[in-house]
């Protein structure tokens, strides 16, 4: 009987970590600069003040800068949710429902999380620099331990983006 219960409970402890296993975020590229192109992975999670269906989480790599860069944001599973590219006058937002083409970045972001982020800023706060944006504040604080928190204050509702780099 000892015996059928030590099998019992190391079939219970080999399911529970085949289930732990099967939940966890696979690792993506780490922070590396390729061809002078910065690149950040991470979670990233906005919790705007509007009630729960406006909050939006996702993994996330982010490449490139101002003018020329991509974004790919990741469900917890490690599938892509959405990808976006931008250079100078384009910007496309490609996922598994739709394919969109804008000449705004912005226009996509709202497309995409359901609210204006400023994306352009956020290459600054990533390498700690404090970027002035109209109704945001970012707190660069624990940026050298990668995680970077910034608020919107204006125009409401409010909100709240929060990056957590992976290292």
């Amino acid at each position: 009987m000892t015996q059928a219960r030590a099998f019992s409970r190391r079939v219970i402890v080999l399911g529970a970590a085949a289930l732990l296993a099967a939940c966890a975020q696979p690792k993506r590229a780490p922070n590396i600069a390729m061809n002078g192109e910065d690149i950040w992975t991470g979670r990233l999670g906005l919790q705007v003040d509007e009630g729960a269906e406006k909050n939006f989480s996702a993994g996330f790599d982010l490449s490139g800068d101002v003018e020329r860069g991509n974004l790919t944001l990741y469900n917890p599973l490690g599938n892509v949710l959405a990808k976006l590219q931008w250079s100078p006058g384009v910007a496309t937002l490609d996922s598994p429902d739709q394919k969109l083409e804008s000449d705004s970045l912005s226009a996509l972001v709202i497309q995409l999380t359901g609210n204006d982020l400023p994306i352009q800023a956020l290459f600054g706060w990533l390498r700690g620099v404090d970027v002035k944006v109209t109704g945001w504040t970012a707190d660069l604080s624990r940026i050298d331990t990668g995680r970077l928190t910034a608020t919107r204050f204006s125009p409401q509702p409010g909100a709240v983006l929060r990056i957590v780099l992976n290292r």
